[in-house]
């Protein structure tokens, strides 16, 4: 893209590090990254993942589930780590004790959702909830509890950041922290524009967007 000489550049890094934004500022060209948070002086637009989380753990536990598992992405982004600190805190609030063997990492993929919701059942006392940081996550745990004739959320409930396309959609349809993506993508492209023509200031935007949950069939009280 430098070498094309392109105007700016709308970043979103496959991990949250600084050094795709320092590369591109270090030509002079205007970034702005989306959806992670970067140790970089740079503008940044993403939505409030860690707040979006505790809403969804906190909706959980409101219905009465104690033993809740997170199935996250890579420690190395910023989005996983920060829903894992909302489903902490969303614990912490409540006086649940934080139970290391149901925090699962690995990536932002339906095979890693199956793969960790396999490893979540198999955890004793017996988990009554899935917390999936985003829908892929989110659809192959219910392939895996599918697999388990395990019935949402008769048996277990599931809920998931990220709200899902309607090519995608399943049944039970997901209770969801859905973030304003639309909204998100026009934000920080009038950042960018702003940039490009030098009239945004010298401090860098760090912009925070709130979630929307959406409660729907997939959560419901821990069986008895």
């Amino acid at each position: 893209l430098l070498q094309k000489q392109v105007d700016g550049v709308l970043l979103v890094p496959a991990r949250s590090t600084a050094a795709s934004a320092d590369y591109i500022q270090a030509h002079d060209v205007p970034v702005v990254v989306l959806d992670r948070r970067v140790p970089s002086t740079v503008d940044v637009v993403r939505c409030d993942s860690e707040g979006g989380a505790y809403g969804l753990v906190k909706h959980l536990i409101d219905l009465g589930h104690r033993r809740i598992a997170v199935l996250s992405g890579a420690r190395s982004v910023s989005t996983a780590r920060d829903r894992v600190t909302g489903y902490s805190r969303a614990l912490i609030e409540a006086g649940i004790q934080k139970d290391e063997s149901l925090v699962f990492y690995r990536e932002f993929t339906q095979e890693a959702g199956y793969a960790m919701a396999i490893e979540a059942l198999a955890v004793q006392p017996s988990v009554t909830a899935l917390f999936a940081v985003n829908n892929f996550i989110a659809i192959g745990a219910l392939k895996a509890l599918e697999g388990a004739s395990l019935h949402v959320p008769d048996d277990i409930s599931l809920v998931a950041f990220d709200d899902l396309p309607l090519t995608l959609v399943v049944n039970p349809i997901l209770t969801v922290a859905a973030q304003p993506a639309y909204e998100m993508g026009q934000r920080a492209t009038q950042q960018l524009v702003t940039r490009i023509l030098g009239e945004a200031g010298d401090d860098p935007e760090h912009i925070v967007l709130p979630t929307r949950l959406i409660v729907r069939r997939s959560s419901g009280p821990p069986p008895a």
